[in-house]
């Protein structure tokens, strides 16, 4: 069966259409048309670098260079794709050579008796011995070693897999920490805009009270009304500061003004829209279930090794070795000094059979234990399909939801802003109080903040979904990129309650 990536809409294609929705504080962030998905492994046509780093493309490629988490990763990662070549090792021959030297002296001395006379003798005998040896061992039957050169196989796999997911999942950081700027940013413009509503408010109210037109706790009402707001931009403010500090975790440098999302482009479902198919995708590309995969055969095969371990191995030997030698003997009564010098070469050449009879419980044990750690990694793989499996539905459906909720919003800026109007208004002719007033600047200035935070919400989301699906690869992120354009104004700089 032919897995078909979920794909999203392009632009000129998209479902829906929100550009006609405007706030007057042009506080609006626009949406997304869809992110092509491309290979993880292929390079980004924009990506070769040079980017600003107040862009997330800039954002990413400062933290693939400085982020630890993903330091880490790739050291395990180079570490682990050792396991099948030192796996494979005990497959090859072995070679080993060697030289040796020896050098001796021996002075011995002995007496003879020939009637009454006695002689001494005294004798020196000095050996010199080099010999060069070499060795070769190859394995010729060795199913415990074949199988665990299989399983090393496996391990490196793993490894590949558990980097392709750290890969991922620094990209998908990259986006939340840089939109969670963008989020804490546009929260504090809609807290700033709010107050400075709110302060021309108060200031409106005292003075109609000055002149007798209004009571006493409408001055109050507002006054209330702006205390609040002035918190509120305190609070906007400190997470703005927060927010830049994450950021500057993962990039190891501290950011100015970021760029925000175009106002032209937005937010569509992705296609298909059907959730199984997600899904299916994701059983089939998702790298968390590849690990688990990957981790459940390398199991698999380590439990295959320690059955085996009772089988008989078969080997080849091969060992050759040349050696010279040099006595030389004097005899120092007889004043006579003799050489006896040596060559030897042999080769030797042996077929090994060794069987296993009895290791002490050593051999049963090791297959039980291997057994059990492969049930374990079966119910681990089940396991993260399933996780894998719910997760990809309810990301499927928070990106629709995010959609909905969008549009939804969008409606709600608009009448907010219309329904504040018409209690400005009546506030002007005496049909209003201030409460009716205040009440109407909260609602609409929620409902600003709840859009903006909406198109943040599906950007963060979407880029989860692509993750589970297995197909999030720094082409999004340069994709997502090409929509974003310098802010008009410096409220989201790096003096705005930054670093």
């Amino acid at each position: 069966m032919v897995s078909r990536e979920p794909k999203y809409e392009q632009r000129g294609t998209m479902s829906m259409s929100m550009t006609g929705t405007r706030v007057a504080a042009g506080l609006l962030l626009a949406g997304l048309v869809g992110w092509a998905p491309g290979a993880l492994a292929a390079s980004a046509e924009s990506g070769d670098g040079g980017f600003p780093d107040s862009t997330l493309a800039g954002v990413y490629e400062l933290a693939l260079e400085n982020d630890l988490t993903l330091a880490q990763a790739r050291a395990q990662y180079r570490a682990g794709m050792e396991e099948r070549k030192l796996a494979r090792a005990a497959l090859l021959p072995q070679i080993q050579g060697g030289y040796g030297y020896t050098e001796s002296d021996t002075e011995s001395s002995s007496v003879f008796v020939v009637g009454d006379l006695e002689i001494d003798n005294v004798s020196q005998q000095d050996v010199e011995t080099d010999s060069w040896t070499a060795s070769l061992r190859q394995p010729l039957f060795d199913m415990p070693a074949w199988f665990r050169f299989k399983q090393g196989v496996e391990l490196s796999r793993q490894a590949e897999a558990t980097f392709t997911v750290a890969q991922q999942q620094l990209i998908l950081r990259s986006v939340r920490a840089y939109f969670e700027v963008l989020r804490a940013a546009t929260n504090l413009k809609a807290s700033r805009a709010q107050e400075s509503a709110l302060k021309a408010q108060l200031e409106q109210v005292q003075q109609r009270f000055e002149v007798g037109m209004v009571a006493i706790t409408d001055v109050h009402e507002a006054q209330a009304g702006y205390d609040l707001a002035v918190a509120q931009r305190i609070s906007d403010e400190g997470q703005l500061g927060i927010a830049r500090e994450l950021l500057s975790v993962l990039t190891g440098r501290s950011h100015g003004e970021l760029w925000i999302l175009d106002e032209e482009f937005p937010v569509v479902n992705p296609d298909p829209s059907g959730s199984d198919e997600w899904v299916r995708f994701a059983q089939e590309n998702n790298f968390d279930i590849k690990v688990a995969e990957h981790a459940r055969d390398a199991a698999q095969r380590g439990a295959r090794a320690a059955a085996s371990e009772h089988l008989p191995s078969v080997d080849l030997s091969l060992s050759y070795t040349d050696s010279s030698s040099d006595i030389n003997r004097e005899d120092l009564i007889a004043g006579t000094e003799t050489d006896f010098p040596s060559d030897e070469e042999r080769g030797v050449v042996a077929l090994n059979l060794t069987v296993p009879i009895f290791t002490g419980g050593l051999t049963s044990a090791s297959r039980r234990q291997a057994a059990a750690r492969y049930d374990g990694q079966i119910a681990n793989f089940q396991g993260t399909v399933r996780t894998v499996t719910q997760e990809t539905r309810a990301s499927h459906i928070q990106v629709l939801s995010d959609v909905a909720r969008t549009k939804a919003r969008a409606q709600a800026v608009t009448s907010t802003q219309s329904a504040l109007e018409a209690a400005e208004v009546g506030y002007s002719v005496g049909t209003r109080n201030v409460v009716d007033v205040l009440r109407a600047q909260q609602e609409y200035f929620s409902a600003v903040r709840d859009y903006e935070n909406s198109i943040i919400d599906y950007v963060i989301d979407l880029a989860g979904l692509k993750r589970l699906a297995g197909t999030l690869a720094p082409e999004d992120v340069y994709e997502l990129n090409r929509w974003l354009v310098k802010p008009p104004d410096p409220t989201l700089s790096g003096n705005d309650g930054g670093n």
